[in-house]
């Protein structure tokens, strides 16, 4: 039977410029019947944490099997492993920093190999650009068929990132701000579930510095523009926005000194 398309998926730091055509070129050399579908290259140089949550949104979305190729990838040409993971439904490709920490929480089955064959990398291998050289290649084996553990030994431990957890502090659930969006809304990692169990039914209050907003609603439009609002992303995590602005704007925070904020649910 003829071989389906595979879906890759690229996530990157790489913003404007050459280095993501360079990746989707030698993936098309090796696989010419992959579809490649952007994520994101516009995150922060070197924000790891940023890049994981990217690729948590991932999860549940694509098809089974799916190649997912992420880099972003301060330690490239140090000691880092080059990993495939196996797991959530989908194969992920990237260096071993902490990226791919979503998919082991979404998955504790997931099995974590590293990419050691070497008959895989571009020559002269580039000690600076792993993307193209190495992980491009290994997502491109992928895509074609090659099974995962065939790329090299099982990789024992693989890192994890200390990721964010909401806690419980007397009639108070704490959470924090992960990121910001492009429209300046803040996401917290506080999940829908947590939040109305903690509730039982009771009305909200939220605040965090800058503001407060009693109630939780459905939509952005169910604000005034301008107004504070708290409501339940697409990703079923809380948010906080303003209708038609920028709650980062408003704060006078920059892209990333969001990352931390406290937030604070309480019963009204």
């Amino acid at each position: 039977m003829e071989q389906q398309n595979i879906i890759i998926t690229l996530t990157s730091d790489f913003g404007p410029g050459p280095y993501v055509g360079l990746m989707k070129g030698v993936i098309l050399g090796l696989c010419p019947k992959a579809y490649l579908v952007d994520l994101e290259h516009s995150l922060a140089p070197q924000d790891v944490l940023a890049g994981a949550l990217v690729l948590e949104q991932a999860i549940g979305v694509f098809p089974p099997g799916t190649v997912h190729l992420a880099v972003v990838d301060p330690g490239v040409g140090t000691g880092r492993r080059p990993l495939v993971v196996d797991g959530a439904g989908g194969l992920w490709v990237g260096p071993d920093n902490g990226i791919f920490t979503p998919v082991f929480l979404a998955d504790p089955q997931a099995r974590a190999y590293e990419i050691s064959d070497e008959s895989l990398f571009r020559e002269p291998l580039s000690a600076t650009f792993h993307g193209r050289d190495i992980f491009a290649p290994a997502a491109a084996a992928l895509a074609a068929g090659r099974d995962p553990a065939s790329l090299g030994p099982l990789a024992g431990d693989p890192v994890r990132l200390d990721w964010p957890r909401p806690r419980r502090d007397g009639e108070t659930l704490a959470g924090q701000v992960l990121m910001a969006d492009r429209f300046g809304n803040l996401m917290t990692n506080l999940s829908r579930p947590e939040v109305e169990a903690f509730l039982d039914g009771r009305p909200a209050l939220i605040s965090m510095a800058g503001g407060a907003v009693k109630g939780i609603s459905n939509t952005y439009g169910q604000s005034e523009p301008g107004k504070l609002l708290a409501l339940f992303n697409s990703q079923g995590r809380l948010e906080m926005a303003v209708n038609q602005g920028s709650f980062l704007g408003r704060l006078g925070l920059k892209l990333g000194n969001e990352r931390g904020l406290e937030v604070k649910v309480e019963a009204a």
